[in-house]
């Protein structure tokens, strides 16, 4: 079984929510939980921008990393690291002017899929950096409303965006990916194939998906796991982990794995400030500023019999948004 737990994401600059969209974050940072003592260390950090960047105020995180033998695959908002595990060290850097708030990537069948949230796109590239393929997440041509010319790794922000995808699987050999906007999940090449998974208008915004023997998981920004059939497309069950926690309300729920013991790890960012109130319409009102304060987490949550087997807590500073986990031995 794994022994620790990578933790990607990001620190608040202090002046963020003043500045804007695209210029939240000043450091990426990646960390190490030992799941058996929850000790929590910096291994990786990441605090000026670059040619890939925005000269000023770079929006700095690592997102959503996936982990492939001995090689990490370590996004920031306008690049993608290889590096070897665990020395971690670098061994290249791609990105491309459409790379602009990537939110994850994966790897299915020696193939990287790239999720170019800010311009509603998920690019297929392969281990050497060449582009394969790009999807357009509605199934629109590519370049229907961004310019192929132009370098959006300069821009801070693209919003509002068209479908906000963040995160790719694999169903039946065709790739899958979470759309935040419309609140489903599509295949990348036949949107019309959907899985619906939560009511729009409720605007709690979907993350992760994962494939775990018999079900794909989905989260919501609320602290729920949802789970759906593969076979019919159709949501089974919805599990609000935080009944586990007597309803204790967290902040941003986002960043999952699952181990083969059906132990769940799922993060919980530290909350901030944001211009889009709709996006917290789960909480109630006083709750915002209640937890203004309070860490970002990781609850290890037993899916059979449904309680919170451990939670650990991410010392205030290490980092504040979490945007993905990966389970590692060392």
């Amino acid at each position: 079984m794994p022994n620790f737990l990578l933790v990607s994401g990001g620190c608040e600059r202090p002046n963020g929510y003043e500045l804007g969209e695209g210029k939240y974050y000043e450091r990426a940072r990646l960390l190490r939980i030992d799941i058996h003592s929850g000790a929590v260390d910096i291994i990786l950090e990441k605090g000026d921008g670059g040619e890939n960047y925005p000269g000023e105020h770079p929006n700095l995180q690592y997102t959503s990393c996936c982990l492939v033998g001995d090689t990490l695959w370590l996004p920031t908002d306008t690049e993608i690291f290889k590096l070897s595990y665990p020395d971690l060290a670098v061994q290249k850097i791609i990105s491309y002017p459409f790379f602009h708030n990537i939110h994850a990537v994966n790897v299915f069948d020696n193939e990287l899929y790239v999720s170019s949230t800010g311009l509603d796109l998920v690019a297929k590239l392969d281990f050497d950096g060449n582009i394969l393929e790009i999807f357009n997440t509605e199934g629109k041509e590519v370049w229907h409303r961004f310019s192929k010319d132009q370098d959006y790794r300069l821009v801070h922000s693209t919003r509002p965006h068209d479908c906000h995808p963040n995160f790719t699987f694999m169903l039946n050999n065709q790739p899958w990916v979470t759309r935040c906007r419309q609140q489903d999940a599509v295949c990348l090449e036949d949107v019309t194939q959907k899985i619906e998974i939560t009511d729009p208008k409720k605007r709690i915004s979907v993350h992760d998906g994962i494939l775990h023997k018999d079900r794909i998981y989905f989260t919501s920004v609320d602290g729920y796991i949802i789970t759906a059939n593969p076979n019919t497309l159709k949501i089974d069950e919805e599990i609000n982990v935080l009944d586990a926690l007597n309803n204790e309300k967290l902040g941003w729920a986002r960043g999952l794995t699952i181990c083969e013991n059906n132990i769940a790890y799922i993060a919980f960012s530290r909350l901030r400030r944001t211009r889009m109130k709709e996006k917290l319409a789960w909480l109630a009102k006083g709750q915002i500023s209640k937890m203004s304060g309070m860490p970002a987490c990781v609850l290890a949550f037993d899916l059979i019999n449904r309680r919170i087997v451990n939670r650990y807590n991410i010392p205030l500073g290490h980092v504040d948004a979490i945007y993905g986990l990966e389970l590692v031995d060392v």
